[in-house]
């Protein structure tokens, strides 16, 4: 600017000569094409290193809200039933191998309390049901045999959901058991509660509740319960991939 108002078109400078001196002083001061790709490869380095684990601890938030999300709004559905039966165990199933004696069940006490946008018998077998939420989120429920328990086998997203599928990543385990001398709606197991944190990392990891031998895959009975003792949060110690089975 200085240089332009220094001289004007008029005077023994050409324009040429202008465009000549400030394209060299533009090109003097720009950085050179192979300074560009340079920064351009060490950029896309950095992000190649960090958008992974920015990934991964959106998914482990994401999926401890979800987590948290559902137990609530469980909680909440039986507390509002409570308040107009009594409590869960004079309301608890009895069904046996009978068909659709869960779904009839879940649409008498449950439904009313909870919104979903699906709702079906499973296609697998009528001792199941499924639920659909609005968030794509869902779960497949049923009673065992001796109505002893009602496992809900909860799916960030229901296209994962499958039977007896709890895997710790993409499907967890609730249930309503019976704990301390009432039933009620519990993470993982009624068994599980009580247990430290180191126990419940090491059948997380291993999947192990059936058979201490055994690492049932895709069957991680403890992952939901070690997620809520820990704040409903998934810390950097959580076993995201089940351990193989050791070979003997």
């Amino acid at each position: 600017m200085v240089f332009l108002k220094a001289f004007s078109f008029t005077d023994s400078f050409t324009q040429t000569q202008i465009y000549s001196y400030m394209t060299y002083r533009f090109c003097k001061n720009a950085f050179t094409l192979a300074e560009v790709l340079i920064t351009l490869g060490i950029i896309g380095v950095v992000a190649a290193m960090t958008l992974p684990s920015l990934g991964g601890k959106y998914q482990k938030v994401s999926t401890a809200t979800q987590l948290k999300k559902f137990y609530s709004i469980m909680q909440q559905a039986i507390k509002a039933e409570e308040a107009q039966n009594g409590p869960l165990e004079y309301w608890m199933p009895a069904c046996g191998t009978e068909d659709d004696c869960f779904e009839k069940w879940y649409l008498e006490h449950l439904d009313k309390h909870i919104k979903s946008v699906n709702k079906r018998t499973n296609p697998s077998s009528t001792l199941r049901y499924d639920v659909t939420f609005s968030d794509g989120s869902g779960f497949v429920a049923y009673v065992t045999r001796d109505s002893s328990m009602i496992h809900f086998l909860y799916c960030t997203n229901f296209k994962y959901c499958g039977s007896e599928k709890f895997d710790g990543v993409k499907t967890f385990l609730f249930d309503i058991c019976k704990l301390n001398g009432k039933y009620q709606f519990v993470t993982s197991l009624c068994i599980t509660h009580g247990k430290s944190r180191e126990k419940l990392l090491d059948e997380c990891l291993k999947g192990n509740s059936d058979n201490a031998d055994v690492y049932s895959q895709g069957r991680r009975h403890a992952c939901t319960h070690l997620i809520e003792y820990d704040g409903w949060q998934i810390k950097d110690d959580y076993p995201w991939f089940q351990a193989k089975q050791p070979e003997k």
